[in-house]
């Protein structure tokens, strides 16, 4: 018994000699801001008042109470721009308020805060670049540290916005051996914790790769409707900064070509939050592995073609001498020739010019997978420089090729070709556009082009056995 009182007397002289000698060794107690100086403080657009903590950090020993006065200093705003070459302004007063003059840091605390609340319409109307701000200063009862007694609080208000995370092209390679469906996880999510519920509106359809961009459908043919779908709940529940969508692919649905894509695009949401503009967006292409294409030429299948536009020919339309059709009539000594002074041509059947750009666009009456056109010069009295666009219905193009003649042949003007302009991918089209845009010879009333040979090349593909 002896020893246990012992014992007891030992640990309760431990204990207060950890209670009376925890504070050893600590420096004298200091207030302070640590995030002292210029601040901006950002809030995101959600129609709500936007309000901003100050901490303010008490350091060194316990055992003290410590009562820090908070004040807006226009005197501090002076001192600021004078020491760092600046000149910011003060916020109206009327455009905030402090939820308190001083807050009080008990003797076991090490922080204490105030909130300044800002005037929402206030805010939103300052630019990003703004000079206003909101100095406040702090003094105590206890010492403050030098230099962490200012802060100069600059608000911003950022758009509320909501984007694919990550935004990103996918290319997924698949063959017979593959999962019969392929999955992937979408997630979508704003920087902020969601107020409200928020239900998101996605695309699908050819017309989402116009929102992705212009060449972005040529490249690749839209996977059918009825191969892919959406799953998951598409909306953002409040309280929450993300949701995951799932799109699925029944790989066995998918056609026998080459290449197709599935595009994923946010055109809406139910709040109205901006669309990021860079990360609205995923978009899946999918290729068959191992499938190498066969690249063909037109060939005499070219004789179906009917021509859709030429704004300029020399001689008759449709007579024998410079006509469109000798660009598709497989003979290189023939050839389609601009028209270079008023009194030139006859304009049978369309609107003619004299002057380039020079414009040819083909109707291929069905609809090909293009990698490729191919242009046969006439001889060195011909075109300089160009590009070719490629189209589904002959309203809305696409730029796929442009050419410059002088530097591809390394200045070699005598060369006809054929030179063969090749795209990213297959383009799923049925009208294709020449441009020329630049061109070698003229006379004193105008530029003149030729070209003797327009072809195309196809990629075709079987099923996989």
């Amino acid at each position: 018994m002896k020893k246990l009182y012992i014992i007891l007397c030992a640990v309760l002289a431990l204990g207060v000699s950890c209670q009376n000698n925890r504070d050893n060794n600590l420096t004298e107690a200091h207030i302070y801001i640590v995030n002292s100086g210029l601040q901006s403080v950002e809030f995101y657009d959600l129609d709500s008042e936007p309000t901003a903590s100050v901490a303010i950090h008490r350091s060194g020993y316990f055992g003290v109470d410590a009562t820090v006065n908070v004040e807006v200093s226009e005197q501090a705003l002076v001192d600021y721009n004078s020491a760092n070459g600046t000149d910011y302004q003060m916020l109206d007063a009327q455009s905030y308020a402090l939820n308190a003059q001083s807050v009080a840091i008990g003797k076991d605390e090490r922080v204490g805060n105030i909130e300044v609340a800002f005037d929402y319409d206030t805010v939103a109307s300052l630019d990003s670049n703004h000079k206003y701000v909101v100095p406040l200063v702090i003094s105590s009862d206890i010492a403050v540290t030098e230099g962490k007694e200012v802060v100069l609080l600059s608000p911003k208000m950022l758009p509320a916005e909501i984007f694919f995370a990550p935004n990103r092209v996918e290319t997924v390679l698949w063959s017979k051996e593959s999962a019969s469906v392929w999955k992937r996880d979408l997630k979508v999510t704003v920087p902020f914790v969601n107020p409200t519920d928020v239900t998101i509106t996605l695309d699908t359809s050819n017309k989402a790769f116009e929102l992705i961009n212009n060449g972005a459908k040529a490249w690749y043919n839209l996977a059918p409707a009825d191969a892919f779908q959406i799953t998951g709940d598409a909306t953002l529940v409040a309280g929450s900064s993300e949701l995951t969508i799932t799109l699925e692919v029944d790989l066995a649905k998918l056609p026998s070509v080459y290449r197709c894509s599935i595009p994923v695009v946010m055109t809406a949401n139910s709040e109205n939050f901006a669309i990021n503009e860079q990360n609205f967006y995923y978009l899946l292409h999918l290729q068959q592995d191992g499938i190498t294409p066969t690249i063909v030429d037109a060939g005499d299948r070219r004789q179906k073609w009917s021509l859709l536009e030429c704004n300029s020919c020399h001689g008759n339309m449709t007579g024998t001498t410079n006509n469109y059709f000798h660009m598709i009539d497989g003979n290189v000594t023939t050839f389609w020739h601009s028209g270079y002074n008023s009194s030139s041509f006859i304009n049978e059947n369309i609107s003619c010019s004299v002057n380039n750009p020079y414009i040819v666009a083909w109707n291929l009456e069905a609809v090909h997978n293009l990698v490729a056109v191919e242009l046969t010069r006439r001889d060195y009295q011909d075109y300089i420089a160009g590009y070719i666009e490629v189209s589904e219905d002959s309203y809305t193009w696409s730029k796929v090729a442009t050419f410059d003649h002088i530097a591809e042949c390394n200045g070699n003007k005598s060369m006809v070709g054929p030179l063969r302009y090749e795209f990213n991918g297959d383009a799923a089209v049925q009208y294709v556009r020449v441009c020329v845009t630049n061109c070698q010879r003229g006379t004193a009333v105008a530029t003149y082009a030729n070209i003797a040979e327009f072809n195309v090349l196809e990629a075709t593909v079987g099923t996989i056995e």
